[in-house]
Protein backbone atom coordinates (compact mmCIF):
# COMPACT_ATOMS: atom_id res chain seq x y z
CA UNK A 1 0.00 0.00 0.00
CA UNK A 2 2.59 2.31 1.01
CA UNK A 3 4.46 1.83 -2.94
CA UNK A 4 0.82 2.61 -4.26
CA UNK A 5 0.45 6.29 -2.56
CA UNK A 6 3.45 8.11 -4.37
CA UNK A 7 1.59 7.01 -7.53
CA UNK A 8 -1.95 8.44 -6.41
CA UNK A 9 0.08 11.50 -5.39
CA UNK A 10 1.58 11.58 -9.20
CA UNK A 11 -1.50 11.25 -10.74
CA UNK A 12 -3.21 13.88 -8.31
CA UNK A 13 -0.53 16.43 -8.94
CA UNK A 14 -0.69 15.72 -13.08
CA UNK A 15 -4.18 15.91 -13.36
CA UNK A 16 -3.92 20.05 -11.27
CA UNK A 17 -0.78 20.77 -13.15
CA UNK A 18 -2.84 19.79 -16.24
CA UNK A 19 -5.53 21.46 -15.23
CA UNK A 20 -3.12 25.13 -14.32
CA UNK A 21 -1.73 25.06 -17.58
CA UNK A 22 -4.99 24.72 -19.79
CA UNK A 23 -5.74 27.64 -17.58
CA UNK A 24 -9.34 27.19 -19.11
CA UNK A 25 -10.27 23.30 -19.01
CA UNK A 26 -12.82 21.28 -16.62
CA UNK A 27 -12.24 18.59 -14.37
CA UNK A 28 -12.62 14.61 -16.34
CA UNK A 29 -16.26 14.02 -15.98
CA UNK A 30 -18.00 17.15 -15.57
CA UNK A 31 -20.75 17.11 -17.62
CA UNK A 32 -21.62 19.91 -20.42
CA UNK A 33 -23.80 22.84 -20.11
CA UNK A 34 -26.93 22.33 -21.71
CA UNK A 35 -29.40 25.08 -22.86
CA UNK A 36 -27.81 26.61 -26.24
CA UNK A 37 -30.93 27.66 -28.57
CA UNK A 38 -30.80 26.96 -31.99
CA UNK A 39 -29.71 29.85 -33.82
CA UNK A 40 -32.85 31.83 -35.77
CA UNK A 41 -32.18 32.36 -39.23
CA UNK A 42 -32.52 36.38 -40.54
CA UNK A 43 -32.24 37.79 -44.25
CA UNK A 44 -28.76 38.95 -44.12
CA UNK A 45 -25.27 38.72 -42.31
CA UNK A 46 -25.10 42.03 -40.31
CA UNK A 47 -21.89 42.77 -38.61
CA UNK A 48 -23.13 46.11 -37.48
CA UNK A 49 -25.91 45.24 -35.53
CA UNK A 50 -25.54 47.74 -32.56
CA UNK A 51 -26.24 44.85 -29.60
CA UNK A 52 -23.36 42.80 -30.92
CA UNK A 53 -20.90 42.23 -27.96
CA UNK A 54 -17.85 43.43 -29.82
CA UNK A 55 -20.01 46.88 -30.93
CA UNK A 56 -21.36 48.42 -27.87
CA UNK A 57 -18.83 50.43 -26.82
CA UNK A 58 -19.16 52.91 -29.54
CA UNK A 59 -22.95 52.65 -29.80
CA UNK A 60 -22.59 53.89 -26.37
CA UNK A 61 -25.54 57.09 -25.44
CA UNK A 62 -24.30 60.58 -26.52
CA UNK A 63 -21.44 59.39 -29.11
CA UNK A 64 -23.35 61.36 -32.00
CA UNK A 65 -26.80 59.56 -31.99
CA UNK A 66 -27.91 61.28 -34.89
CA UNK A 67 -25.04 59.37 -37.26
CA UNK A 68 -24.82 56.26 -35.90
CA UNK A 69 -26.54 53.49 -37.50
CA UNK A 70 -29.15 52.28 -34.91
CA UNK A 71 -31.98 53.54 -37.24
CA UNK A 72 -31.07 51.27 -40.41
CA UNK A 73 -29.36 48.26 -38.42
CA UNK A 74 -31.82 46.40 -35.75
CA UNK A 75 -30.37 44.21 -33.05
CA UNK A 76 -28.99 40.74 -34.14
CA UNK A 77 -30.76 37.18 -33.21
CA UNK A 78 -29.18 35.75 -30.41
CA UNK A 79 -25.95 33.35 -31.16
CA UNK A 80 -27.26 29.87 -31.17
CA UNK A 81 -26.74 26.63 -32.53
CA UNK A 82 -26.68 25.51 -36.12
CA UNK A 83 -29.71 24.78 -37.29
CA UNK A 84 -29.68 20.77 -38.82
CA UNK A 85 -31.21 21.66 -42.02
CA UNK A 86 -28.72 24.75 -42.20
CA UNK A 87 -26.16 24.62 -44.82
CA UNK A 88 -23.71 27.20 -45.00
CA UNK A 89 -21.42 28.39 -47.95
CA UNK A 90 -19.60 31.01 -46.30
CA UNK A 91 -18.24 32.20 -42.71
CA UNK A 92 -18.09 35.79 -41.44
CA UNK A 93 -16.17 37.04 -38.68
CA UNK A 94 -17.10 40.96 -37.48
CA UNK A 95 -14.02 42.64 -35.51
CA UNK A 96 -14.34 45.72 -34.01
CA UNK A 97 -11.39 47.15 -35.34
CA UNK A 98 -9.83 50.47 -37.41
CA UNK A 99 -11.81 53.54 -39.03
CA UNK A 100 -13.81 54.40 -42.02
CA UNK A 101 -13.53 57.74 -43.61
CA UNK A 102 -15.90 59.99 -46.24
CA UNK A 103 -17.69 62.70 -46.52
CA UNK A 104 -19.18 62.92 -43.34
CA UNK A 105 -15.79 62.27 -41.79
CA UNK A 106 -14.35 59.52 -39.67
CA UNK A 107 -16.59 56.31 -38.45
CA UNK A 108 -15.05 53.73 -36.03
CA UNK A 109 -15.04 50.64 -38.08
CA UNK A 110 -15.77 46.79 -37.48
CA UNK A 111 -13.61 44.43 -40.09
CA UNK A 112 -15.79 41.66 -41.80
CA UNK A 113 -13.48 38.71 -43.41
CA UNK A 114 -15.11 36.12 -45.47
CA UNK A 115 -13.71 33.01 -45.31
CA UNK A 116 -15.13 30.06 -47.77
CA UNK A 117 -14.06 26.19 -48.08
CA UNK A 118 -15.15 23.38 -46.85
CA UNK A 119 -17.14 24.04 -43.75
CA UNK A 120 -17.93 20.88 -42.57
CA UNK A 121 -14.71 20.82 -40.30
CA UNK A 122 -16.61 24.06 -38.90
CA UNK A 123 -20.06 23.18 -38.74
CA UNK A 124 -18.33 19.63 -36.16
CA UNK A 125 -16.74 21.99 -34.06
CA UNK A 126 -20.20 24.35 -33.62
CA UNK A 127 -21.53 21.12 -32.72
CA UNK A 128 -19.57 20.54 -29.61
CA UNK A 129 -20.93 21.71 -26.30
CA UNK A 130 -19.82 23.78 -23.91
CA UNK A 131 -18.74 22.86 -20.72
CA UNK A 132 -19.62 23.30 -17.62
CA UNK A 133 -17.43 24.91 -14.59
CA UNK A 134 -16.22 22.25 -12.58
CA UNK A 135 -15.86 22.65 -8.62
CA UNK A 136 -12.83 24.56 -7.32
CA UNK A 137 -12.75 26.28 -11.64
CA UNK A 138 -9.31 27.27 -11.74
CA UNK A 139 -9.47 29.73 -14.63
CA UNK A 140 -6.82 32.18 -15.94
CA UNK A 141 -7.68 35.78 -15.42
CA UNK A 142 -7.18 37.20 -18.87
CA UNK A 143 -9.98 38.50 -21.18
CA UNK A 144 -10.71 36.87 -24.29
CA UNK A 145 -11.97 38.95 -27.42
CA UNK A 146 -13.83 37.02 -29.55
CA UNK A 147 -15.09 37.64 -33.36
CA UNK A 148 -18.72 37.69 -34.11
CA UNK A 149 -19.11 34.61 -36.32
CA UNK A 150 -21.96 34.34 -39.01
CA UNK A 151 -22.99 31.57 -41.25
CA UNK A 152 -24.40 32.12 -44.79
CA UNK A 153 -26.37 29.68 -47.08
CA UNK A 154 -26.41 30.23 -50.49
CA UNK A 155 -29.61 31.85 -50.73
CA UNK A 156 -28.47 34.44 -48.77
CA UNK A 157 -30.35 33.42 -45.61
CA UNK A 158 -27.83 33.89 -41.91
CA UNK A 159 -27.35 33.34 -38.65
CA UNK A 160 -25.20 33.93 -35.76
CA UNK A 161 -23.34 31.40 -34.59
CA UNK A 162 -22.52 30.77 -30.89
CA UNK A 163 -18.91 29.80 -30.05
CA UNK A 164 -18.84 26.50 -27.68
CA UNK A 165 -16.73 27.55 -24.80
CA UNK A 166 -14.74 25.70 -21.95
CA UNK A 167 -15.58 25.71 -18.17
CA UNK A 168 -14.11 29.14 -18.17
CA UNK A 169 -16.02 30.48 -20.90
CA UNK A 170 -12.95 30.67 -23.18
CA UNK A 171 -13.73 29.17 -26.79
CA UNK A 172 -12.70 25.89 -27.67
CA UNK A 173 -9.54 25.73 -29.81
CA UNK A 174 -11.43 23.68 -32.35
CA UNK A 175 -14.00 26.27 -33.78
CA UNK A 176 -10.62 28.76 -34.46
CA UNK A 177 -9.08 25.68 -36.12
CA UNK A 178 -11.67 25.17 -38.44
CA UNK A 179 -11.95 28.77 -39.21
CA UNK A 180 -8.01 28.74 -39.82
CA UNK A 181 -8.53 26.18 -42.51
CA UNK A 182 -10.93 28.38 -44.54
CA UNK A 183 -9.81 30.62 -47.57
CA UNK A 184 -10.20 34.03 -46.70
CA UNK A 185 -11.44 35.07 -49.76
CA UNK A 186 -12.33 39.19 -48.75
CA UNK A 187 -12.13 41.82 -46.12
CA UNK A 188 -13.78 45.19 -45.78
CA UNK A 189 -14.14 48.05 -42.90
CA UNK A 190 -18.17 48.91 -42.57
CA UNK A 191 -18.96 51.97 -40.36
CA UNK A 192 -20.36 51.80 -37.10
CA UNK A 193 -20.85 55.15 -35.12
CA UNK A 194 -19.37 58.74 -36.78
CA UNK A 195 -16.47 59.81 -33.97
CA UNK A 196 -15.17 62.60 -36.24
CA UNK A 197 -17.12 64.60 -38.58
CA UNK A 198 -15.97 65.92 -41.55
CA UNK A 199 -15.00 69.48 -40.26
CA UNK A 200 -13.47 68.92 -37.17
CA UNK A 201 -11.21 66.67 -39.16
CA UNK A 202 -10.15 68.64 -41.42
CA UNK A 203 -9.66 71.09 -39.11
CA UNK A 204 -7.48 68.78 -36.92
CA UNK A 205 -9.90 69.30 -33.78
CA UNK A 206 -11.28 66.68 -31.81
CA UNK A 207 -14.97 66.09 -31.01
CA UNK A 208 -14.51 66.64 -27.50
CA UNK A 209 -11.93 68.60 -25.51
CA UNK A 210 -11.62 69.01 -21.37
CA UNK A 211 -12.32 72.63 -20.69
CA UNK A 212 -9.56 74.75 -19.94
CA UNK A 213 -9.07 74.86 -16.24
CA UNK A 214 -9.33 71.25 -15.98
CA UNK A 215 -6.58 70.34 -18.99
CA UNK A 216 -4.57 72.11 -16.65
CA UNK A 217 -5.07 70.53 -13.44
CA UNK A 218 -5.10 66.99 -15.59
CA UNK A 219 -2.07 67.66 -17.64
CA UNK A 220 -5.10 67.57 -20.46
CA UNK A 221 -4.85 69.37 -24.03
CA UNK A 222 -7.92 67.46 -25.44
CA UNK A 223 -6.19 65.88 -28.08
CA UNK A 224 -5.84 62.32 -26.99
CA UNK A 225 -5.68 59.04 -29.11
CA UNK A 226 -9.30 57.14 -29.50
CA UNK A 227 -9.05 54.00 -27.82
CA UNK A 228 -10.91 52.18 -30.35
CA UNK A 229 -9.81 53.52 -33.58
CA UNK A 230 -6.20 54.07 -32.61
CA UNK A 231 -6.55 57.65 -34.04
CA UNK A 232 -7.23 60.88 -32.85
CA UNK A 233 -10.64 61.29 -31.92
CA UNK A 234 -13.10 61.64 -29.07
CA UNK A 235 -12.08 60.08 -25.92
CA UNK A 236 -14.64 59.21 -23.53
CA UNK A 237 -12.90 59.86 -20.24
CA UNK A 238 -9.27 62.40 -19.90
CA UNK A 239 -6.22 60.42 -19.65
CA UNK A 240 -4.19 62.15 -17.40
CA UNK A 241 -0.48 62.54 -18.73
CA UNK A 242 2.77 64.72 -17.74
CA UNK A 243 2.70 68.53 -17.99
CA UNK A 244 4.14 69.21 -21.80
CA UNK A 245 7.45 71.09 -21.93
CA UNK A 246 7.12 74.54 -22.41
CA UNK A 247 6.53 75.47 -25.68
CA UNK A 248 8.36 79.20 -26.97
CA UNK A 249 5.32 80.93 -29.47
CA UNK A 250 7.88 83.35 -30.53
CA UNK A 251 7.77 83.61 -34.25
CA UNK A 252 4.26 81.88 -34.75
CA UNK A 253 2.65 82.83 -37.79
CA UNK A 254 -0.76 81.70 -37.84
CA UNK A 255 -3.20 79.27 -35.78
CA UNK A 256 -5.78 76.89 -36.37
CA UNK A 257 -8.48 77.39 -33.85
CA UNK A 258 -11.51 74.77 -32.35
CA UNK A 259 -14.65 75.89 -30.69
CA UNK A 260 -16.77 73.82 -28.22
CA UNK A 261 -19.33 74.74 -26.17
CA UNK A 262 -20.15 73.37 -22.97
CA UNK A 263 -22.60 71.55 -21.64
CA UNK A 264 -23.75 71.92 -17.88
CA UNK A 265 -26.34 69.50 -17.91
CA UNK A 266 -23.98 66.49 -18.61
CA UNK A 267 -21.28 67.73 -15.78
CA UNK A 268 -22.64 65.29 -13.40
CA UNK A 269 -25.25 62.74 -14.41
CA UNK A 270 -23.71 59.49 -15.11
CA UNK A 271 -25.26 57.89 -18.37
CA UNK A 272 -26.74 54.33 -18.02
CA UNK A 273 -25.09 52.13 -21.05
CA UNK A 274 -27.54 49.93 -23.20
CA UNK A 275 -28.02 46.08 -22.66
CA UNK A 276 -26.21 44.22 -24.44
CA UNK A 277 -26.90 40.42 -24.84
CA UNK A 278 -28.39 40.57 -21.57
CA UNK A 279 -26.09 42.57 -19.17
CA UNK A 280 -26.15 45.92 -18.34
CA UNK A 281 -23.70 48.04 -18.39
CA UNK A 282 -23.52 51.64 -16.40
CA UNK A 283 -21.06 54.08 -15.90
CA UNK A 284 -22.10 54.60 -12.01
CA UNK A 285 -18.92 53.37 -11.06
CA UNK A 286 -16.93 55.60 -13.10
CA UNK A 287 -19.32 59.12 -11.98
CA UNK A 288 -16.48 60.56 -11.05
CA UNK A 289 -14.22 60.65 -13.87
CA UNK A 290 -17.53 61.46 -15.67
CA UNK A 291 -18.34 64.51 -13.65
CA UNK A 292 -15.51 66.71 -15.21
CA UNK A 293 -16.48 68.97 -17.79
CA UNK A 294 -16.24 68.46 -21.43
CA UNK A 295 -16.90 70.65 -24.70
CA UNK A 296 -18.67 69.69 -27.79
CA UNK A 297 -16.81 70.36 -30.92
CA UNK A 298 -18.59 73.50 -32.67
CA UNK A 299 -16.85 74.72 -35.16
CA UNK A 300 -13.38 76.19 -36.72
CA UNK A 301 -11.23 78.72 -37.88
CA UNK A 302 -8.16 79.93 -38.50
CA UNK A 303 -6.46 83.20 -37.08
CA UNK A 304 -4.68 85.72 -39.15
CA UNK A 305 -1.00 86.54 -38.91
CA UNK A 306 -1.52 89.65 -37.17
CA UNK A 307 -3.71 87.85 -34.13
CA UNK A 308 -1.21 85.52 -33.88
CA UNK A 309 1.14 87.58 -33.51
CA UNK A 310 -0.40 88.00 -30.45
CA UNK A 311 -0.24 84.95 -28.63
CA UNK A 312 3.56 84.97 -27.57
CA UNK A 313 3.00 87.87 -24.91
CA UNK A 314 -0.87 86.28 -24.15
CA UNK A 315 1.32 83.27 -23.16
CA UNK A 316 3.34 84.63 -20.75
CA UNK A 317 0.90 87.98 -19.33
CA UNK A 318 -0.16 88.46 -15.75
CA UNK A 319 -1.51 85.81 -14.13
CA UNK A 320 -5.28 85.45 -13.78
CA UNK A 321 -6.87 85.82 -10.63
CA UNK A 322 -9.28 83.45 -8.68
CA UNK A 323 -12.59 83.28 -10.58
CA UNK A 324 -15.62 80.88 -10.90
CA UNK A 325 -17.59 82.20 -13.25
CA UNK A 326 -19.79 79.58 -15.39
CA UNK A 327 -17.92 78.73 -18.54
CA UNK A 328 -20.27 77.98 -21.88
CA UNK A 329 -17.79 78.46 -24.66
CA UNK A 330 -13.83 78.08 -25.13
CA UNK A 331 -11.20 77.80 -27.66
CA UNK A 332 -8.63 75.57 -28.23
CA UNK A 333 -5.68 77.37 -30.47
CA UNK A 334 -2.82 75.48 -32.34
CA UNK A 335 -0.30 77.94 -33.00
CA UNK A 336 1.75 77.22 -36.68
CA UNK A 337 4.99 78.45 -37.44
CA UNK A 338 6.07 78.48 -40.86
CA UNK A 339 2.82 76.66 -41.62
CA UNK A 340 3.76 73.86 -38.82
CA UNK A 341 1.59 73.27 -36.04
CA UNK A 342 3.44 73.56 -32.74
CA UNK A 343 2.85 70.34 -30.39
CA UNK A 344 1.61 72.75 -27.28
CA UNK A 345 -1.60 73.99 -27.71
CA UNK A 346 -3.22 77.36 -25.89
CA UNK A 347 -7.12 77.14 -24.48
CA UNK A 348 -8.91 80.49 -24.08
CA UNK A 349 -12.55 81.10 -22.17
CA UNK A 350 -14.93 82.91 -24.65
CA UNK A 351 -17.09 83.68 -21.99
CA UNK A 352 -16.96 83.23 -17.52
CA UNK A 353 -14.02 84.20 -16.37
CA UNK A 354 -12.21 84.58 -20.25
CA UNK A 355 -8.55 83.62 -19.17
CA UNK A 356 -5.87 82.20 -21.24
CA UNK A 357 -4.11 78.42 -20.41
CA UNK A 358 -0.70 77.81 -21.54
CA UNK A 359 1.57 76.63 -18.81
CA UNK A 360 -0.89 78.27 -16.06
CA UNK A 361 -3.91 80.60 -16.43
CA UNK A 362 -3.02 84.18 -17.82
CA UNK A 363 -5.14 87.25 -18.51
CA UNK A 364 -5.40 87.32 -22.63
CA UNK A 365 -5.17 90.72 -24.31
CA UNK A 366 -7.96 92.20 -25.16
CA UNK A 367 -7.41 92.00 -28.72
CA UNK A 368 -7.08 88.58 -28.79
CA UNK A 369 -10.51 87.81 -27.09
CA UNK A 370 -12.12 90.40 -29.86
CA UNK A 371 -10.32 88.21 -32.79
CA UNK A 372 -11.79 84.62 -31.50
CA UNK A 373 -14.94 86.36 -30.59
CA UNK A 374 -15.22 87.52 -33.89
Amino acid sequence: MAQQLPVRFTLAGAVTLALLLSGCAGLPGYPAATGTPVAQLVADVDCQAPNLKNNWMVFREGALPQTDLTATHPDAPEPGMVPADFEPVAAYLCTLSGSVDDDQGRWAAVTVETRTGDLGPLLSALAEPSDQAGFNQACTADMEIVPELWLENATGEAMRAAWPSTACGKTKRATWKALEKLALTDTVKLPLVLEITRPALDAGCVMSAGTPEQSLQFGVTGLQTNATTGEVGENILPVPVPPAEIVSYDGVDGASVCFYTVDPAAESEPRELRDVDGMEFSDNALSPMLSLQFGTFENATTLSADAAALLPAAASALPAPECTADLTRFALLWPQRAGTRLGSPIQVELDGCQRLFASAAFVPAPALLAALNG
